[in-house]
């Protein structure tokens, strides 16, 4: 199971499933690509571990995915602050609403 959730040469979870192939009832050709050093794998696994490994790339995707969320909230309020620091300057004006190009 190790082999195919961790990436023999640096260590890395993040394994993406390339391509796949049947070839028993419960064996699957796998060819796998670690996002972190581009190394290719291709060994058999059974349907249990491919399971196992939509499970943990799915988990992954919700980390992902709440890292983007925070990191998008956080440069959002930075900017407020940004703006209301302007807005108190009193450095905005109507025309730095105004669309690029019309007249002034």
């Amino acid at each position: 199971m190790a082999a195919m959730t961790m990436c023999p040469r640096c260590g890395s979870h993040f394994l993406q499933p390339l391509r796949c192939e049947a070839k028993a009832a419960d064996v699957m050709l796998v060819e796998l690509r670690c996002s972190d050093c581009n190394t290719w794998l291709k060994a058999p696994h059974s349907r249990a571990d491919m399971r196992e490994l939509d499970r943990l790339q799915a988990e992954y995707r919700t980390k992902i995915v709440a890292g983007y969320e925070r990191c998008v909230a956080e440069s959002m309020e930075a900017l407020v602050t940004c703006f209301e620091h302007a807005l108190a300057l009193d450095l905005v004006s109507a025309d730095d609403f105004r669309p690029r190009g019309a007249a002034a």
